[in-house]
């Protein structure tokens, strides 16, 4: 996009440029910017925009728009952010920059940040906003359209009203379609449903996620102890943290750590190298322990051709019972403490019906291959195929199992499940399908 614009224009030019550019569009152009084009952006893109743009961009780059604002610019940017989002900018930087962030606040909007950063990571209040419309429920809805448009600022959300009694406990949701329509004498119990759900604060992420979901809701209200609301979740809000938590798992996964696309080639090689080298040394000790197969291959040297798809087979099977048992856990599906049985029997089910028909199939495949290729020694292409049979049909099944078992075991202990799977899952599945390969063969040939 750096391309595409010409900062030799003038800053009326400037302006009509910026105008019909997106704030994401903008925050993925202002890393490639030089500091006289990003200070030059920032003065002309106004505030709303920058506000948006200032949520799209990494901690790094935040701290830099800082830089190149005006104290009372940046008075104005945290006034204009909403509460969730300026609560995660003030968690993501260092702690030795907050003080000088709080100097910029208000005093409601420091003690709200100091409440929002209170809150365990893991609870439904951590993601939660407090930027929301409440009225009365006693109000008409004249009365209640009035505090709407009078009280309402930009970043509130007003989507949804939320309604309280006279002990400030909500008894109520209305949609402002349905408030704008209605009758102005018309009281707000009229109106408004009162069947709605709610999440306490100090419940988990998960549970604020699942209820948003399963009632197709565009926000939800956040209670405490005393059932008085606190914040609200929006669709917003669950859409984030999805996603989020997809990249974090995704990375745990690959046993990889925090990404993020301004470091370097050799920041990233130095996060990912512990965790490639700790698989480097767990192969070369399967390497050392197959040792001990070092006759059976000499013996039979046609086992070498076919220990990739040995490899390979246990290896799929494992990942997909291992991906179907950590989304369930991760949709509530599954309770570490309770383990629904169906789940477990269908997936060992599918497990030994998959790894019999495909251990089938690569026994004709290498009796075939065997007969039109033959390998140097005596055995028979169907006793290697036999061979090859037992221990694909053998090392799929307990990957298989292990997929199952393995993440449930780690959510039990408190552990993310997702950590499961990686390199590190990988190579066990390796040993223990080498071992049953080498194993079998050894007793068939020896």
């Amino acid at each position: 996009m750096k391309r595409r614009i010409n900062f030799k224009h003038n800053d009326e030019q400037l302006k009509k440029i910026f105008k019909p550019i997106l704030a994401y569009d903008l925050a993925m152009l202002y890393p490639k910017l030089d500091d006289d084009e990003r200070r030059r952006m920032l003065s002309l893109i106004g505030l709303d925009k920058m506000t948006d743009m200032f949520v799209e961009l990494d901690s790094d780059d935040q701290l830099d728009v800082l830089t190149h604002l005006e104290d009372q610019k940046k008075k104005s940017l945290f006034r204009n952010m909403q509460s969730d989002d300026l609560k995660e900018f003030i968690e993501d930087i260092d702690e030795s920059h907050r003080p000088e962030i709080y100097t910029f606040l208000s005093k409601v909007k420091a003690k709200t940040m100091d409440l929002l950063l209170a809150y365990e990571e893991d609870t439904a209040a951590s993601i939660m906003s407090t930027d929301y419309i409440t009225v009365h429920l006693d109000d008409t809805i004249k009365q209640a359209t009035d505090k709407v448009i009078k009280e309402s600022k930009e970043q509130d959300y007003i989507d949804t009203v939320f309604v309280l009694n006279d002990e400030d406990h909500i008894v109520g949701m209305v949609d402002i379609k349905d408030l704008i329509i209605a009758r102005s004498n018309t009281h707000l119990s009229k109106i408004m449903f009162d069947d709605f759900q709610f999440v306490y604060a100090d419940e988990s992420i998960e549970k604020a996620i699942q209820t948003v979901v399963d009632y197709d809701r565009n926000a939800i209200p956040v209670l405490d102890a005393d059932d008085h609301l606190v914040g609200i979740v929006t669709a917003d809000d669950v859409f984030d943290e999805i996603i989020e938590a997809t990249e974090s798992d995704y990375q745990k996964m690959a046993l990889i750590s925090d990404h993020e696309p301004s470091s370097t080639a050799w920041e990233r090689s130095k996060k990912r190298l512990p965790w490639l080298m700790v698989s480097v040394v767990l192969n070369l000790l399967i390497a050392s322990f197959l040792s001990i197969f070092e006759a059976t291959l000499a013996e039979v040297t046609a086992l070498v051709l076919f220990q990739p798809l040995i490899l390979g087979m246990a290896g799929n099977i494992g990942t997909q019972s291992l991906a179907v048992t950590i989304l369930g856990i991760h949709k509530n599906e599954l309770d570490s403490q309770n383990i629904p049985k169906d789940h477990v029997i269908k997936e060992l089910f599918v497990g030994l019906l998959n790894s019999v028909l495909l251990g089938l199939a690569a026994f004709v495949f290498v009796t075939t291959f065997l007969s039109l290729f033959p390998t140097q020694g005596g055995q028979l292409p169907y006793q290697v195929g036999l061979v090859v049979l037992l221990a694909i049909s053998s090392s799929m099944f307990i990957s298989a199992l292990m997929g199952v078992y393995v993440p449930i075991l780690f959510h039990r202990f408190k552990q993310d499940p997702a950590a499961a799977s990686g390199p590190i899952m990988t190579t066990i599945n390796d040993v223990v399908a080498l071992v049953i390969y080498f194993g079998i063969a050894t007793l068939a040939f020896l």
